[in-house]
């Protein structure tokens, strides 16, 4: 067992992820991100690089989603004023943090797949 958290988006058997994880670990709580209070999926999921993430979005709990937007704001605002979060709202842990779009864009992944492969039999 590798330790990596089944949430994590790397999967631990690859050589690739074996050499990443350890640099995201460490790079992740000295980020601006994190000092800007935004969770991993804050900004790991964007809808400007992923276009299966607003699908995913609209599919997540209101409350998940309204936290979302909150702290995407405030990272505007402190990105503004040139300032960072406090420490206690800053999320720092990787390997132990839900991921809550995660799961929602892997489901909207494989339908847009099945689909696919039914547009192309």
């Amino acid at each position: 067992s590798s330790g990596i958290n089944a949430e994590w988006p790397l999967r631990p058997g690859r050589a690739v992820d074996k050499v990443m994880f350890p640099i995201i670990k460490f790079y992740y709580p000295r980020s601006v991100q994190c000092e800007l209070g935004l969770r991993f999926d804050d900004w790991y999921y964007n809808q400007a690089t992923d276009k299966n993430v607003g699908t995913a979005l609209s599919r997540i709990d209101d409350i998940d989603l309204q936290l979302r937007n909150f702290r995407g704001l405030r990272a505007s605002q402190l990105a503004i004023e040139r300032t960072v979060c406090p420490e206690a709202e800053r999320w720092e842990e990787v390997v132990g943090e839900v991921r809550y779009v995660k799961p929602w864009i892997e489901q909207v992944r494989k339908e847009k797949a099945e689909a696919d492969a039914w547009d192309n039999y």
